[in-house]
């Protein structure tokens, strides 16, 4: 036999970007250039939430941010607001607000709910405690030791539920529920010492009893990679929530362009709480202008509810175990699933789908440098 001599492969050249070209497309008019000539427009569809899936690797983060970074370009009077577990989501133009020990900034859960229908002392006792539950794993008479503390700290703070005057006074905050608690200790209670226990690391911390950061900048980013996971997952549904109830009080919104873009990339951060911040927004934000753009690394911490309620979706590179289900629960053909690339994306707009080759934020960075 003879061997047959093989020509070498040509070196790899890297093309430098056409920035004047990508810029023209990214500053069209017509929607945010997700890339090769695709566009997205949150006008144009029945409602702006976005679902986006992608393995670790995939350029989910690229994604997100770059669709981040085009929402405060294309629409200058829209707030965007990224809640960044990992510490991985800055964005060019950004206010960021860091979350942790030493910070001079916090969010207070225990906020009342100003919705005449909706709100009031009672049930935020409820929704913290339920939050509180799932994060810090409170077993039944712990949460409803922590129910019974709550009341008392709005009563001492003289916020009644009968009496919605009162939502508006200083609520309490958690410096208020740990002086409770341990004043029930000191009179020997043996749940209060054990509820005392789980609630330790969220004491030294600090951040449930700091003031909330301003929420005036258009572009901002909260910053909640140096918190415990539990203390990152009760910040988080506490800012969501006290979106989506400010949103309401604002009434409902002319046309379909959301207010409020919130940004989530990690969705198995959240707690997962019936009548969570995320569902709510995924129901009702369309009406009062909040949109989610809600992100995973898997299709097991994405309900069907919350896919399913999205115009948006977004599917790149996922692990291959995953490729069955992920084709079923976003209806795209297994072997397009199968096939994806880094930065490469089955995308789904409505009742329009194309694969699309992301421009990612790093691009659009040196663009507009």
């Amino acid at each position: 036999m003879f061997s047959r001599k093989e020509k070498p492969l040509p070196q790899a050249v890297l093309k430098p970007v056409d920035t004047t070209t990508l810029s023209k497309q990214i500053e069209s008019g017509d929607g945010i250039h997700l890339g090769n000539g695709c566009y997205w427009n949150p006008e144009a569809l029945p409602n702006g939430h976005i679902v986006a899936i992608g393995a670790s690797g995939s350029g989910k983060t690229q994604t997100l941010k770059a669709i981040a970074y085009g929402l405060s370009r294309t629409y200058p009077d829209m707030q965007v607001i990224l809640i960044d577990f990992h510490g991985d989501q800055k964005v060019l133009g950004e206010t960021i607000y860091p979350l942790h020990m030493a910070s001079p900034y916090g969010i207070n859960p225990l906020l009342v709910n100003l919705d005449p229908e909706g709100g009031g002392p009672n049930l935020q006792a409820i929704a913290v405690a339920a939050v509180l539950k799932k994060a810090l794993q409170l077993g039944p008479i712990q949460e409803g030791l922590m129910l019974d503390i709550l009341a008392e700290c709005y009563k001492r703070r003289s916020v009644f539920q009968e009496a919605p005057e009162t939502w508006r006074n200083d609520p309490p905050n958690f410096d208020d529920v740990q002086q409770a608690i341990e004043s029930r200790i000191t009179y020997g209670c043996k749940d209060s010492q054990k509820l005392k226990l789980k609630l330790a690391a969220t004491f030294q911390y600090g951040i449930f009893s700091r003031p909330t950061f301003p929420l005036e900048q258009k572009l901002i980013r909260i910053d909640l990679c140096k918190l415990p996971p539990a203390l990152g997952a009760i910040a988080a549904e506490s800012l969501a929530r006290q979106l989506m109830d400010s949103h309401r009080l604002m009434g409902e919104i002319e046309g379909k362009l959301p207010r409020t873009y919130l940004f989530i990339d990690e969705a198995k951060e959240m707690p997962k709480v019936s009548g969570s911040a995320c569902d709510r927004i995924i129901a009702d934000g369309r009406k009062y202008g909040l949109a989610l753009a809600l992100a995973s690394q898997s299709e097991r911490h994405l309900s069907l509810d919350v896919i399913g309620n999205s115009a948006s979706k977004i599917v790149l590179p996922v692990d291959q175990t995953e490729v069955k289900r992920v084709s079923n629960k976003f209806r795209f053909a297994e072997g397009k699933v199968a096939g994806l690339a880094p930065l490469n994306a089955l995308c789904r707009f409505g009742a329009h789908a194309e694969q699309v080759s992301i421009l990612p934020y790093y691009q659009r960075v040196q663009i507009h440098e």
